[in-house]
């Protein structure tokens, strides 16, 4: 028997009681149901609200995908889909990025603090635009992210093999 060592890792970050908040949490539910159809040797990880409890989520895997809501990015509309890497976030030309997401600590925040404290695998962000942070409890996405959840697991599925090609 040998030991289970998942080289890509994807983590849907959201609330699903807020609304389109929760989209990060559907795309990985989405790949969930894909089952076989994925390639071998990546892990899928439902990641909630977790904040800073993400680093540890970061260790042990070549590449990192992560799936989140953002929140005014520019001029991209609602249900966007926005692709990041880590140097993306963490350069002063994209500063604005810091508004990424509708929990307590956006992922850029959490990004900036894991290049100090570990080393990181090769990381890219998909978010998708939101519009505005939802104040009702909900667990509906609206229509446009909705679509996007499906538009985005293609972009997920070509970073998958070409991490595992490498």
């Amino acid at each position: 028997m040998s030991e289970y060592d998942p080289s890509v890792r994807i983590i849907g970050c959201g609330n699903l009681l807020m609304g389109d908040d929760g989209v990060g949490v559907r795309v990985v539910e989405a790949l969930e149901k894909m089952g076989d159809s994925l390639p071998k040797g990546i892990d899928i990880l439902d990641a909630g609200v977790c904040g800073l409890d993400i680093l540890n989520l970061l260790e042990g895997v070549d590449k990192v995908i992560i799936v989140d809501s953002v929140v005014g990015i520019g001029t991209a509309k609602k249900g966007s889909i926005l692709r990041f890497d880590l140097e993306d976030l963490l350069s002063k030309a994209n500063e604005h990025v810091g508004i990424f997401s509708a929990h307590d600590f956006g992922i850029s925040d959490i990004l900036i603090i894991a290049k100090h404290v570990q080393n990181l695998p090769k990381i890219v962000i998909f978010g998708i635009e939101i519009g505005e942070i939802q104040q009702d409890i909900s667990m509906d996405l609206s229509p446009e992210v909705l679509a996007a959840v499906d538009r985005v697991i293609p972009y997920i599925v070509e970073e998958i093999d070409h991490a595992l090609k490498i």
